[in-house]
């Protein structure tokens, strides 16, 4: 459901054509879309590698403190995105699609663990949202014009409120075998009915880097002493 509609919205996303291989972000209800980049105007944060978007209408949603930042470097790569409050704000169920992304994080990476949690108000009846998370060996450049999420499916989480509030979450770690720059990618498909709000919204990535071959020296000189010692007093026991 959230390709579809990130698919279907890609002509629409002329309307904004951030400069590639910068953090960006986007958002569509499947007619309208409302994207940002770093250090565009739409941007309110200074530093580097940080967007931060205030208040955001796309159709009937109305959105409230968004935050996407990303890290690069070897064995601190990362990716986060949350906002404050996500509201239908309209008279029917409503979907929105989110995405997030940014490319030149630094390999080589082994695995990456991903993270995610929202809280449900006034939602029941609304289905299912999911959040789906990305990585891309080759690099691609996340969101962009036509919206894109390159690379492979690495983990998804998905919820239905069935009380008020309703919240669910989800942590995974995943294989992901990167040798050098690649990029990740985090998406949301979320499913809101009239009044319904979503709060609490969050997704994060962390690379996991392959040790360094000193590092594993120094892990198999610790393993071939402890069992040594254990050979030492064994033998001694008799």
């Amino acid at each position: 459901m959230t390709k579809a509609l990130l698919a279907g919205a890609g002509a629409l996303a002329l309307l904004s054509s951030p400069a590639l291989a910068t953090l960006q972000i986007a958002f569509t209800d499947g007619t309208n879309v409302v994207t940002c980049a770093d250090g565009q105007a739409c941007d309110l944060s200074g530093p580097a590698n940080n967007i931060i978007i205030l208040n955001e209408t796309v159709g009937a949603f109305h959105i409230i403190g968004t935050v996407a930042a990303s890290v690069s470097g070897v064995g601190d790569d990362n990716l986060q995105f949350s906002t404050s409050l996500i509201q239908n704000t309209g008279s029917t169920l409503g979907h929105l699609a989110a995405i997030v992304g940014d490319t030149n994080f630094l390999g080589p990476v082994e695995a990456v663990r991903e993270s995610a949690s929202l809280t449900f108000n006034n939602a029941v009846g609304s289905g299912a949202s999911t959040l789906n998370f990305f990585a891309d060996p080759a690099n691609g450049q996340p969101a962009g014009v036509g919206l894109n999420v390159p690379g492979t499916e690495l983990f998804s989480t998905s919820g239905v409120p069935a009380s008020d509030p309703d919240s669910f979450a989800g942590t995974h770690t995943s294989p992901f075998a990167a040798s050098g720059l690649f990029s990740m990618t985090e998406t949301a498909n979320l499913a809101l009915r009239p009044g319904g709000s979503i709060t609490g919204f969050n997704e994060s990535m962390q690379s996991t880097p392959i040790p360094e071959p000193s590092t594993w020296a120094m892990l198999i000189a610790g393993f071939a002493g402890m069992g040594w010692l254990g050979w030492k007093r064994r033998a001694l026991a008799l």
